[in-house]
Formats: structure tokens, sequence, C-alpha cells
């Protein structure tokens, strides 16, 4: 009896273990979450799982299971936020500030990342594993989180050397369910919670055979700001407004889901999921306060799409789970370089890098499980990956090719070159980009090497008649002097050079018959030009740098492709009563590395004998690594040198990838036991991983320059770059203990307490320190939770402690600098410093990170909570430490909607009354409104034309609604206009400013039914919104001040047809995104039992028209402009704005600029000193009124501008000889004082004393005398008694009247001989300071732009015309009349399609003007709209649906808005001509939509969830959008997602939620730069309605 019982359990455990082995899997043990239900049958057994912790305990290998519940405890929004508390997993940081997973010591590269067991997409390189993964994976869609700590690749393939982190996301629930989880962040006390994510899902519940659900996040990755202060260096800019160092990207990331299973039968279920991810990150550095280093800007915009389907099936013996996954990721990097910190102005930003990234894969997996028997489950799996990827990093991939691009198309705010700069390759109206596609040669000893002799002389090693100059470019800079004829004698007087540079011209000579050269001076000429190119002398056929040039903004962008296939083999073996055996084989072939085995055997033993409370595990197993695209491709700069102060700069760091990488392999050895009681869990584990061929980074001992022919300073901004590979170095070990206790103190509190121990160590690279970095020695991992369910009340404290952990960045006696010396000839001499190998001390770091969170339930549906992330704020810069974090929060979730709701069973009444309305269902399928409006509000109400079974009487109608929208822009440089372009209307959208706003609005209405065949409604509005909702993006007003009437209609019904009369209310299409809004005039239906035809005609103009649309076109015309600085001042500024230069003179100027002419012209006229003055105060007055009092401060320190007063005081003093003598102190003597206080005596501060320049200055004057006088005296005296040293008896003699008139005569009247003005004529001093300094200062506003100042424009107006390009905002015109036909079809209760025409007619000519050249075409239409439109419903049960419209607008008008602007231009310049208008295809539209649920505002707890794809292009949409939640603006020319939610708490009120996000421009729109892919901020809007 004892023996059946044993062998029954050995059955039950085998049993169960094989359902779990049953799941679906990306490879044979790769769970993709399927909960429960997992079953197989033999003889009589038949056991069901759960497959989770339980199933966890009997596997051999570790695993560590992160339950959802785990993740409510500590509110966690990503997979970062909550597995580095696990026992045995640390956090690493890389140079860039990524994070990466390391496990049990191994390298992040060894930790495989699944999703669903589908390996997630990472960067192209695996070293720092899929970095920034764990923060872009949300977990609030997170079902479990499950962590194979050991070496799996015999399980899972390549990359699992450490580990495995597999994330479980949520199936789509049986049970109709919606979750909303809102929260906000702060760093700063100060701050009301800036950072803010929002989670949305609505599961639909069993719906037949079918299940879906719906998500959406929008997430604030917040910024991890530097702690340590920028470096000073004495070199400061005025400059102070940047960006905060951050060290890590931040921004935003949004996604939005579908999931859905059908269950075919009880064995076969098909699994879905589609998902879009979104991010908009940036990063900002600045080491320095130096102002020759700029800040640099890293720009990240990526979009992901990921697309799943599987298939799980089972027979009597086998199971199986067949997987198609695919990803794609496209990215757009961007690095900008700027010394202007936050410049709200354009034209100041350097383009230093750019990359588009294409990387996508593709995995296909079978894995099937057969019972051979009681003692065997055998695990077979095959599968297929592919990946591809093509990008500007990696230029060493096996295919490449040249693409050309604008550096306009990444960024309109570029600097444009002002003069030309040889050495740099820069010519004025050059934009300031250093994108090149240089020729990167393979080179055995350095890597990679710049073919310089290629880009400069055309040179080609491969051609043996190509020649190489021996007179090389850097011998003519060496030899170069001031004259032609001086830099020949020098070449002369150097033999060698002389006759390398013979052999130059000699060549010159040959290839360029053409020029005579007979004239040996002539032959020196040449060849001398030949560098300065000029007279175009060729050599190879081409003139000096003529490659070079061709290059330029060009790069070069590699492709790769790497195949996989693999097969694994593995059974579990019940040995005995209390022993699995757990044998796998595994084997991998890849397109670039081979062939690979590996191998794995585990066991599991209960160490008491039929007690599977206490176990005993061990495995051993070979894993392996294969490098990834980046290792064996990259050929890329990661950041640029930089200077760090006036004598050093910082060496750059460029990437070279090594195609001879070869896999890393490892052995893995690991032994543990582990059980638990009813209060206690505890495991214990050893460990040992050994791993060959380990790969390293290292520096290659070569550079590269790309800036070889600077000589100057101006070297130390342009440093070279250290060129960095990978390489097998040989052998690293992991040696290590694992333990952890888990702990239920009593029914309230709990614990766990973590202990890893490492002794990871490098055994082959002598440079390294043999302790491996960023391992900790000790890992502690503490948590505290406290919970009172009867209550809802819970607390959980925990932290986790690094300890004598070596910090990968924090390097010291890494001195890899370039300095900077004087060759003490006027030259300089530049050195590079390396760090010696084996020289670097990395920093030890012990440290602990805190965290709490407080939590309250409120029932089973609501939750509030409170916690601090890092509470003692520990920072640490190297490790991308984020500062101490406050977060709020509230998470609701709820049960079946309206629809779903339990209901007591139906009568026979209500059954008959059912099978009616599921009648009616079929002909009034399109007037359902799921998820578009809520049940039983007024649109709702609206929606049907005649209900036949309403009685007579009046019903009255009436709602109030208040609604909070925000539109987050992307706030660019305010350019308003340069001096020959303007913005005009378009200005809106070339900001693009955040915005956001409320409003609210009161509807009032009746509705009459008159007798049975007549009907009657009336509804008015008052809004705070101007006209339809649609026009106004946010309401700039508050109140009720726009009234409207929103309907009236008047309807008489006769049989099956219905006449309609009135302000009508319309939706076009299934979803009505098109048009759902109102028009005047007459409609006609007829319907029968599955049909409905509509006709009707009338005026759309109140609902339709675009005036704000986002798309904008140039015009040529006249405008007006304010004055530059230059016209302002009357002067041209040099070059640096050091110096004023020639007039600047303005016809026709107003008194209020061309101040210089203005002075001219009074000092020619014979003007007063009043009124030479009063000119100069009337600039004063404007300067500082547009830029405030402190214009003449200096922004750094503080210091004022100060006029020095000439003027000499006399003094009388007796010398040595008792001789009486008189000297005079003046300003100049002053300047020399001993004391600082002194120098500045007979100084006065422009900013203190403005009333110098009021009147004739005496009265200013004598203020400042009055003030001062006492210690300028005292001054005075004490620089005479210096300037008579040894005398006795020093005195000033000069009386205070002499002295004040002293100085008002040498300041005020006579004119100045130590400072001027341009031209003859001088003024006082007075003036030319104040009228110097004040130009001076101007300048150097706005960042030193030299655009008209808008900041003018307020006091000197726009007086000076231009005729030129003007942006102006499109205009979509209003339909003024239209007919349309509507045909609706109910193909079943489910299923229905609609087609529809809507035709304009009758309407005014619309007329359009578009640059061409120095004028206009002029376009005239007379037809706008002729659309044609399809749709169709599929109504999934009686709780989803998918709804899908189609369209096009075919008339000329449309095609010419789908159009774009033709320019004529050179890339890389700021020259753009226009050359008129090209017209584009037929515009079409298209949405889909799926819905979740329907809110119902006669029922509590009713709600909707929806998610759609919008696809509008110009042209084909005229306003009016019945989406219900979104701008006219939102859909002219723009795609989008949306997702959104309805819910009802108590009845008659209704809470909507609604977020847009991707939205981005589907043609181009004009700059004032040429044309421009744009996007739109994303769009939120919340609304609250109540109906009385």
């Amino acid at each position: 009896m004892v023996r059946k019982k044993s062998q029954r359990s050995l059955r039950l455990l085998s049993y169960a273990i094989s359902a779990w082995l049953a799941l679906p899997a990306y490879t044979a043990w790769a769970d993709d979450g399927t909960q429960g239900g997992g079953s197989v049958s033999t003889a009589d057994i038949h056991v069901e799982v759960d497959a989770a912790q339980e199933d966890a305990k009997m596997e051999s290998q570790q695993k560590t299971i992160i339950t959802k519940e785990d993740i409510e405890k500590k509110q966690a929004k990503s997979v970062e936020d909550i597995i580095f508390s696990e026992t045995g997993v640390s956090r690493t940081v890389d140079a860039m500030g990524r994070v990466g997973v390391s496990i049990r010591g191994a390298e992040p590269r060894h930790t495989l990342i699944l999703v669903d067991g589908q390996p997630v997409m990472g960067d192209f390189a695996k070293y720092y594993g899929a970095a920034d993964e764990v923060m872009r994976l949300g977990t609030e869609n997170v079902e479990r989180i499950e962590i194979i700590q050991g070496a799996a690749s015999a399980k899972y393939g390549s990359d699992a050397i450490g580990g495995v982190v597999n994330i479980i996301t949520k199936k789509a629930g049986d049970q109709p369910s919606v979750q909303f989880n809102a929260e906000g962040r702060t760093a700063e006390k100060n701050e009301l919670f800036p950072y803010r994510n929002f989670f949305l899902r609505a599961d639909s519940g069993a719906m037949g055979k079918v299940q879906l659900g719906i998500y959406g996040s929008k997430r604030d990755i917040m910024p991890v700001y530097a702690d340590e202060a920028r470096i000073k260096t004495g070199l400061s800019s005025y400059v102070t407004d940047f960006e905060d160092n951050s060290l890590r990207y931040y921004g935003d990331a949004t996604n939005v889901g579908l999931i859905g299973s059908y269950e075919a039968n009880k064995n076969n279920t098909f699994n879905f999921r589609l998902e879009r991810y979104t991010e908009d990150l940036n990063r900002y550095v600045k080491r320095t306060d130096s102002m020759m280093e700029p800040q640099q800007h890293y720009s990240r915009k990526s979009g992901r799409n990921t697309y799943n389907v599987g298939w799980n099936g089972r027979n009597k013996d086998t199971d199986w789970n067949i997987e198609i996954n695919h990803t794609r990721l496209l990215e757009d990097d961007l690095t900008l370089t700027s010394n202007y910190g936050r410049s709200s102005y354009t034209g100041k930003n350097m383009l230093n890098y750019i990359d588009n990234v294409d990387h996508a894969q593709t995995n296909i997996d079978a894995t099937f499980n057969t019972q051979l028997n009681d003692k065997h489950l055998l695990t077979y799996n095959i599968g297929y990956a592919r990946e591809h990827g093509s990008g500007s990093r990696l230029k060493s991939a096996p295919k490449t090719y040249l693409r050309k691009i604008d550096p306009w198309d990444y960024d309109k705010s570029l600097l444009v070159v002002q003069r030309n700069a040889d050495d740099y390759g820069l010519k004025k109206g050059d934009v300031a980009s250093f994108i090149h596609a240089h020729k990167l040669l393979p080179d055995a000893e350095r890597g990679l090497r710049w073919d310089t002799d290629n880009e400069f002389y055309g040179y080609d090693r491969n051609d043996p008649n190509s020649y190489k100059p021996e007179f090389t470019y850097e011998d003519y800079l060496k030899y170069l002097q001031s004259s032609e004829w001086r830099t020949i004698s020098k070449i002369e007087a150097d033999p060698s050079a002389n006759a390398r540079f013979e052999a130059l011209i000699n060549r010159i000579q040959a290839e360029n018959p053409d020029k005579d050269l007979s004239d040996h001076y002539d032959r020196q000429i040449a060849g001398l030009r030949y560098f300065k190119n000029i007279d175009d002398y060729k050599i190879n056929g081409k003139t000096f740098r003529e490659v070079q040039e061709s290059l330029k903004n060009q790069v070069i962008v590699g492709e790769a492709t790497i195949s996989k296939y693999h097969f694994v083999l593995g059974d579990m073996w019940m040995m005995d009563n209390d022993t699995i055996f757990y044998p796998i084989l595994r084997l991998d072939h890849s397109s670039l590395f081979g062939t690979h085995v590996t191998a794995n055997l585990g066991l599991t033993r209960n160490i008491i004998k039929g007690n599977p409370h206490l176990r005993f595990k061990t495995n051993l197993g070979t894993g392996y690594t294969e490098p990834g695209m980046g290792e064996l491709y990259y050929n890329w700069e990661m950041y640029g040198g930089s200077p760090v102060d006036q004598d050093r700069a910082r060496l750059g760091w460029y990437w070279t990838g090594n195609p001879n990488l070869k896999p890393e392999k490892s052995v893995n050895f690991d032994i543990g036991v582990e059980g638990e009681t009813k209060k206690t869990t505890m495991r214990l584990n050893l460990f040992r991983n050994t791993i060959r061929n380990y790969m390293t980074t290292y520096y290659t001992g070569y550079n590269i320059d790309f800036h070889p022919n600077l000589k100057t300073a101006e070297k130390l901004g342009y440093p070279p770059d250290m060129l960095y590979s990978f390489k097998n170095i040989g052998k690293a070990q992991v040696t290590g203990l694992e333990m952890e206790v888990k702990q239920r103190l009593d029914k309230h509190w709990s614990g766990k307490l973590g202990y890893t121990y490492l002794h990871a160590i490098n055994k082959s690279d002598p440079n390294m320190p043999r302790q491996l970095l960023d391992k900790p020695k000790h890992k502690v991992d503490i948590g505290i939770d406290y919970e009172n369910k009867a209550s809802g009340f819970r607390a959980s404290l925990w932290g986790d402690y690094y300890i004598h952990m070596l910090d990968s960045n924090s390097v010291t006696g890494n001195a890899n600098y370039m300095t900077m010396d004087s060759d003490m000839q006027g030259g300089y001499i530049f050195e590079n410093r390396y760090a010696q190998a084996g020289a670097q001390r990395y920093q030890r770091k012990t440290f602990g990170i805190w965290n709490l969170m407080l939590q309250q339930k409120f029932g089973e549906d609501a939750m509030a909570y409170i916690g601090v992330d890092n509470i003692f704020n520990h920072r640490d810069d190297d490790r991308a430490q984020q500062a101490r974090v406050y977060r709020l929060g509230v998470n609701f979730k709820f049960g079946p909607d309206s629809n779903t709701q339990p209901k007591p069973p139906l009568t026979e009444e209500e059954k008959a009354a059912r099978a009616a309305r599921n009648e009616e269902t079929a002909t009034n399928f399109f007037a359902q409104s799921i998820g578009s409006y809520a049940k039983n509000s007024i649109e709702a109400f609206l929606n049907p034309i005649f209900d036949t079974k309403k009685e007579q009487g009046i019903r009255f109608l009436g709602d109030y609604a208040m609604e909070w929208d925000a539109h987050g822009g992307t706030n660019r440089p305010p350019l308003k206009m340069t001096d020959n372009s303007s913005v005009g209307s378009a200005e809106r959208n070339m900001r693009d400013s955040a915005d956001h706003g409320f409003s609210q609005r009161l509807r009032l209405g009746v509705d009459a039914r008159l007798n049975d065949h007549l009907n009657a409604t009336i509804l008015a509005s008052a809004s705070g919104k101007d006209g339809v909702d649609t026009r106004t993006t946010t309401s700039t007003s508050h109140g009720l001040n726009n009234l409207r009437i929103n309907n009236l209609d008047v309807t008489y019904h006769e049989g099956s047809f219905d006449i309609s009369l009135g302000r009508l209310q319309e939706r076009m299409g299934v979803t009505g995104y098109y048009f759902g809004k109102d028009f005047d005039g007459i409609r006609a239906a007829w319907t029968n039992a599955r049909t409905q035809v509509r006709l009707g005609y009338g005026t759309f103009k109140q609902s339709t028209g675009i005036s704000d649309s986002a798309y904008t076109h140039a015009t040529h015309t006249v405008f007006y402009r304010p004055p530059t600085i230059d016209e302002f001042i009357g002067l041209n500024r040099s070059t640096f704005g050091s110096t004023f230069g020639t007039p600047a003179p303005v016809a026709d100027a107003n008194d209020k600029m061309n101040f210089y002419q203005q002075l001219t012209a009074a000092k020619e006229r014979g003007a007063s000193i009043e009124e030479q003055m009063s000119i100069v105060k009337k600039m004063y007055d404007i300067a500082t009124a547009a830029y405030g009092k402190n214009l003449l401060k200096h922004q750094s320190d503080g210091d004022v501008e100060d006029i020095a007063l000439n003027g000499n005081i006399t003094y009388q003093y007796t010398d040595s000889s008792n001789v009486v003598r008189t000297g005079t102190v003046s300003s100049s003597d002053l300047f020399w004082a001993s004391s600082e206080e002194d120098k500045k005596a007979l100084s006065i501060s422009m900013v203190n004393y403005p009333d110098l320049l009021k009147g004739d200055g005496s009265e200013g004057l004598r203020r400042w005398w009055q003030e001062n006088k006492t210690k300028t005296l005292a001054a005075v005296q004490r620089v005479a008694e210096e300037n008579a040293y040894g005398a006795t008896n020093v005195q000033i003699t000069s009386t205070e009247d002499q002295i004040y008139n002293t100085l008002y005569q040498e300041n005020f009247v006579k004119d100045s001989t130590t400072v001027s003005l341009p031209g003859s004529h001088r003024y006082s001093n007075i003036i030319t300071e104040f009228f110097n300094t004040i130009g001076s200062r101007l300048y150097w506003t706005e960042y030193a732009s030299a655009l008209p100042r808008d900041a003018l424009a307020k006091y000197t107006g726009t007086p000076i015309r231009e005729e030129g390009t003007v942006l102006q905002s499109d205009r979509i015109p209003a339909l003024e009349r239209a007919f349309f036909v509507q045909t609706k079809h109910a193909l079943t209760p489910n299923v229905g399609l609609s087609l529809w025409y809507l035709g304009s007619t009758g309407n005014r000519t619309f007329h359009a003007d578009y640059a061409n050249g120095t004028s206009n075409d002029s376009y005239a239409f007379d037809k706008l709209a002729s659309v044609i439109g399809v749709g169709a419903r599929w109504k999934i049960g009686s709780n989803a649906a998918v709804s899908f419209d189609y369209g096009q607008n075919r008339t000329n008008f449309a095609r010419h808005m789908n159009g774009h602007t033709i320019y004529e231009h050179i890339s890389g310049t700021d020259r753009f001509n226009l050359k008129g208008h090209a017209q584009g295809g037929t515009p079409h539209f298209w949405t889909m939509r799926f819905d979740i649920g329907r809110s119902d505002m006669d029922v509590k707890g009713s709600w909707n969830v929806f998610a759609d794809y919008k696809h509008f292009e110009h042209g084909s949409f005229f306003g009016g959008n019945g989406t219900g939640y979104l701008p006219d603006r939102y859909l002219d020319g723009i795609r989008s997602f949306s997702f959104g939610a309805g819910y009802v708490p108590v009845k008659n009120l209704l809470v909507e939620l609604f977020y847009t996000f991707d939205a981005k421009g589907i043609n181009t729109r004009d700059t004032l730069y040429g044309s421009e892919h744009f996007s739109l901020g994303n769009y939120t809007s919340m609304r609250l309605t109540y109906r009385f």
C-alpha cells in the first residue's frame, strides 16, 4: 500500500512538471506566460497546475519568481525598478549611463532578456547587454518575472552564460475588467510631480471562443542629473544658461498594444500580440565651465513594432507551441553641440553625428513535449532566427553604401558659417555640419586608419598608376609664409623638402598639359596653388580635396544579417521516487560562427525521502555567447573630444569592430539546497562559472585625427579620437555563494534577507585589475513588509547594499588628454598623454540604497500610495544614481462593464424583449455607439434618426462638462524672420510651444415627440470654445462666453422613410472620425431590416474648415521687419563683434534706429550737446526697454560697465630739496594705483547713473560728484602721494568746483581724443563711451544673433521693407455647400459595411499662392471635395468591436494640398531657391479602432476602453472630426496612435481620459530653411460630463 502511494506521488510530480513544460516557449523552457489550464493526461491521471512558483521548485536550476503582487508592493513601473533587489542580481552602468543586468557576477551581455519567451532586441552591440531594455520594459502589464540564475545556454542558446530574465506579460483575461494607474514623481521638493506615468488596460473577457485585451501607457523617464558641479577652468563663458548635465537619457516613452486568443477547441488555442512602442529621449553633457567646451546634446527618437502569433496544441501524449515573432526598431540618433546653452534663438547648433538605425529580428520556434512513459518526458525544440541591421555605426559591415544627407533635415537651428574657415573645410554660407563619410581603411596594426591620401589627393592605393605626393599638405602648412615668394624661399632653403616639392611640380605639369608652366617661377607657384585650389590644378584627375568635398554631408551606411538555427533535445527522467534528472543537448548553427554544441546535466533530489519540501539541486553545463553586430562591425564615434581648460583637451572615443572575434564559451557548475516550511523559505547555492575567450574592450594604441591640419590653439576644440575595439583576452572565473531567507513573522509582518558573495577574477589581462569590474564582492538585499488586510494598509521598506565593488566608471590615472604648450616661436606643441597600461586605479565602493512604499486600499477596486526612492539621497555620478525621488500614485481596477455585469435570470417577457432588441441591432447596427459615445449620453441619444417607440411628449436635455487639454509641443526656437524671409502666419507651427487649457460647456435642449410621425429637437450650448470644439486645440477661455446651436432637428417619419430639416448631426463612415459634427440642411433616409440609405444636402461651413493646420507653405511677398542690431546702431560689427566697422545706413529709417547716422547728422549740422545726448539717450532707453535695465551689467560676475572720466586734478608738494612743486593726477594715473578701489575713483557706472545722458549731462555728473567726491578726493590724495614719493606736504590744490567743471568740460563738452566712433567726427567721452558700450552689449544679446531683433520691434516698429519669402500656415477652406450619400448594410448581426460619398458644390473659388523664384504661382480651385469612403465594423461578442474606415478625396484641390514645394538647394548651405509647387497624389485616409466595453450613463460602474490608429493625408480632410477627443489640427495630414477610456462612477456622471502619441506629419511642410518632416507633441485630454 505504501509503495503504491509512493508511485502515485512520483507520477503526480512528473505530470505537474510535464504540464509546466508544455506551456508555450521561446525554446524548450522559456515560458510565454500562459496561466493555468496546462495539463497532460495519462491513464487515469489528470493534473492541472499553476505554471509558476511550485514548478520552479522542481527545476534543477535556480529560478526566482517575481510575481505581480511583488511588483505591486513596490509599485515598480519598469523592470529596472524591481529586478536589482533580487539576490544574485546586480546593476551595472556603462560610460553612457546605460543600465545592464548582471546575474551571479557575469557580464550584462551574458544575461539573456526575454519577453514572453522571445528575446528582446537591444542595441547592435551585445557588449553592454540589452542596454536600457530594463528601463524600457514597463511592469504594469506584467504577470510575473522569472529569473533563471546560472548558465542556461543549453536551454536558451547564446547570451545565457550568466542567466535569463523572462518577463511574462498578462494575457487577455477571461473576465471583463479595466485597469487604470496614474503616478507622479519628483526629485525636488518645490516641484509638484512634473514627471507622470499612466497605464490603461481593458480586457473583454471570454466572448465565446475569443478573448481580447488592449493596453496603453505613457511614462516620463526621469533625468538623472549630475551631482558634481562642472569643473571650473577659469575660462567660463558669459553664457551660463546651459542644460543640467544628465547622466542618462530621459524623456517620454509610450506604448499601445492589442492581445488576444482564440480557442478553436479544447486542444488548440491561437494567440497574438501586437505592440507599438515609441520613445523621445535626450541627454545633455558639458563637463566644464570652459567657453571652449560646447554643450553636447544627444537625441534619440525611436519606434518599435512587435508582432507575435502562436499556436498551442496537444493530443493524447504530446503538446506543442509554435510561435512566430517579429520586431523592428527604427531609431534616429543625433548629436548636436552648442556653445550657447538654452538659446531661444536659432542658428547656434553644430551637427556632429547622425545615425538612422533599422534593426529587425524574426524568430520562429516550435517546441514539443512528448510523454514517453511514466519516467520520461521528452522535449524537443527547433527554431530559426534572423537578425538584420543597418546604420552608420556599422560602417565595417560586409555591405556598405553612401547616403547623402541634408543637415537641415536634422535640425533647423544650425549655425551658418559667417566666414571662410579653410582648416575646417568650411566656407561662408555653409551649415555647421561635421557629417562626413570619412574613408576609413582596415589597418593590420592600427585597426582603422583615415585614408587622407585619397580624400586630399585622389590617391588610390589599388591603382599602380595613382600618385601619392611626397610633398604633402602637412609640408605645405609647415613652410607656409605670408606671401608665395617667401613660402618658396623657405622650401628652397630645405634641400629635402625642395626635392619633394619639385617632384610634386613635375607631376602637376604632367597632368595639366593645358597649363603653361614653362617658366620656373610659374611652376613653383603652381605647386603652392594646388594646395590653395587656385587655377584648378589636378593630380590623379582631382583637384586638392575634391574627393573630400564630395564626401561632405554623406554617411556610410552598413548592412549586416545574421541567421541562426537551433535544435534542442531534453529529457526529464524520473530516476526514482525522489530524484529527477535533466539532461539537455543543444545544437546551434550561426551563419557567422558555425556550429556549437552546448549541454547541461541537472539533478533535483529530495533530501528527506518522500519530502519534496527540502531539495538538493546541482547543474553542470556549458554555454556560449556570440558577439553582436556592433562588436563585429562597429565603426563610429561614440563621442568626440572636447577642451577641458586653456591648455588641455579630453580625447574622444571611436569604436571599431573586430570581425575576428570568437564566441565566448563557459563551463558552469552549481550546487544548492532549498526548502520551505509554512512560514519560511530558504535557499543556499554555490556556483562557479569559468569563461574562455572572454571578451573585453581595449584601446588599440592609435588615434584618428579628423582635423589634422589645425595647428593653432583651436586644435584644443577638436582633439583626436582614441581608437577602441574588442578582443578575446583569455579567461575569467566567477565563484560565488547565494543565500536567501524569506520569513513570515506573523499575520502582518514578513521579511527577506539575501546575501551574495562573489569572487570574480580576471585570469588573463595583466592590464586590468584582478577583481572584475562592477562585481560587488558582497551584496546584501533586505526587505521588510507590513500588511493589514482588514484595513487595506501595506508598507514596504527595502534596501540593497553593494560592498567592495570596483567601479568601472571611476577610473583614476586615466590621463587620456591632449596637452598644448608653446614652442617659444609663436607656435604650439601638442602632446597626447595616455593612461599607462595597468596604471588605472578604480575606486572600490560600498554603498546602499533604501526605498519606502506606503499603500492604502479602498475596497478591492482602488488604491493610493506614496513612496520615496533612495531615502538617504545617496549620489554617485559614476553609477548614474538617481537622487531622492518622491512618488504619489493611484491604481484603479474595475470588473465587468455595463454589458457583461452579472444579472438575474431573465423572465420570458425579458427574453422576448431581448430577442426584439437583437433583431433591431441588425437593423440599426451602425447606430450603436460602442465606445464612441457613452450610451444614453446626449450624443448617443441624437444618433438614431427616428425612434418609433417613443411616446408623445416633451423631454428636456442637458449636461455640463469640464475639459482639460494639454498639447506637449517641441518648443522650438522662436525664429520669426531673417533679413529676407519671415515666418508670417506660420509662427505657431514653427514654434510649436507646449500649451494646456481648461474649458467648460453647458448644453440645454428640448426633445419633443409631436405625434407618431413628427419629432423636433433643439440643443444649444454655452462654451469656452468658439464654434465646434474640434477647431480648438487648447482653450484660452475658461468661461461660457461662446453661444451656439448644436442641433435643431425636425424629422418627419413615414414607413421606411425619414425626412429631417435643420442643423442636423451626421457621422460619416463607421467610426465617424472623418466627420462627426453638424450641417445645416436637409436629410432623407430609407431603412429596411438590414440596410439604411441616407442622403443629405446643405452647408457644412459651421463645422468644417481648418484655420490652424500644422502645415505651412512658402509665398513670395512684401513684408516689414524690425532692424538688426547693425541697423539699429547704424554700424556693422566685425566678425566676432569686438569692434565697429563700416556704417550700415537704412533708407528712410525712422528716429528709433540708425543712431550712428542720426548722431553724424547732428554733428554735421552743429547740434548742441543736449541734442547729441538725446540721441544716445533714446538709443539707451530702447535698448534697456527691450533687453532689461541690467543690459550693461556683466552676466557672470555682476560687474557693470564704467566710464573712465578724463580730466586732471592738480596738487602741490615739497620735494626733497624743499622746493614747492605742482603735479596732476589723471584717470590714467589712477589706473596704475595699487588699490583696486582707487583705480575706479574716476569711473562712473553706466547702470547706476543713466541720467548722465539727460539734458546736457550736468545733473547726472553733479549727482555722481556729490555721492562720490569724498572717496574720489581721498583716492586722488593717495595717488598724488605715490607719485610724489618721498615728498612732504602733498595737498590737492584744485577746488571741488574746479574739479567738477574740469570733469564736465573734458567729458561732456570737448570731443574725446582717446575713444572714438568710425568716421571723421569726434564726440564727447560720455557720448562715445555710452554709444560703444550699448552697441557692444546689444550685439551679444540673443547670443550675437545677426537676424532682425523681434525684441526691438515693440519700440522701433517694423520699418524695414523687404520682399522675400513669407511662410504661411495652410488653410483648409470650409465646405459652404455639399451633398452626401451613405449606405450601411448589416451582413450579420455582428458584421456591417458602409459606403459613402461627400461632394462639394457651389463653393466659392479657393485661391492659393506658392512661391516660385521672386514671384508666386497662383492656383484656383472650384471643386474642393469629392470624397468616397468605405468602412466596416465587426462586433466581437457583446463587449468588443473592431471598426475600420478608408477613403480618398479625388479632387485637384486635394492633390494640390498633398503636394510639396520644390527647392533648388545645395546640401550643407543656407541657400534655398524656391521653384514652385509640385502636385501630390490623391490623398487618402484610413483609421482602425478597437473598442472594449461601453460606458452607460445610466449604469454605475460601466466603462469603455479603446485604442486606434489614424492616417489622414493632407488634403483629404476638411475638419469637423468625430473622434470626440482630438482637435482637427491633429488629423489634418497627421498619423497618430490614441488610447482612451470612459468610466461612470455614479449614474449620470462620465469621466473620460484620452492620450494621443506618435503624431507625425505624413507629408513635409515648409520652413525658412527648406522643407521638413515634423511631429506634433503628444496630446492629452480629460473630460468630466454630468448629465441632468
